[in-house]
């Protein structure tokens, strides 16, 4: 291939890109997903320290969040 073939397969692979991720944007699954427990498993009351800096950069980190939950991907096989 030539520099020609080759910028021209990153520009397409660009725009294709680019549609691609368009259309995950506009797929909205608010679906919600809760888990209840008998037994409560958090670390914090048991005592342990909770690593509030790690927390911070978690959520701020997160595509998509709603107040303090991040709002993940679920997937169906």
């Amino acid at each position: 291939m030539n520099e020609k073939e080759i910028e021209t397969l990153r520009n397409e692979t660009k725009k294709l890109l680019d549609k691609f991720s368009k259309a995950l944007d506009a797929v909205k699954n608010s679906e919600e997903c809760n888990v209840e427990r008998e037994e409560d498993r958090r670390k914090e009351k048991e005592g342990k320290k909770v690593d509030e800096d790690f927390r911070k950069i978690m959520l701020e980190n997160a595509p998509t969040k709603s107040e303090d939950f991040i709002i993940a991907e679920k997937k169906s096989w």
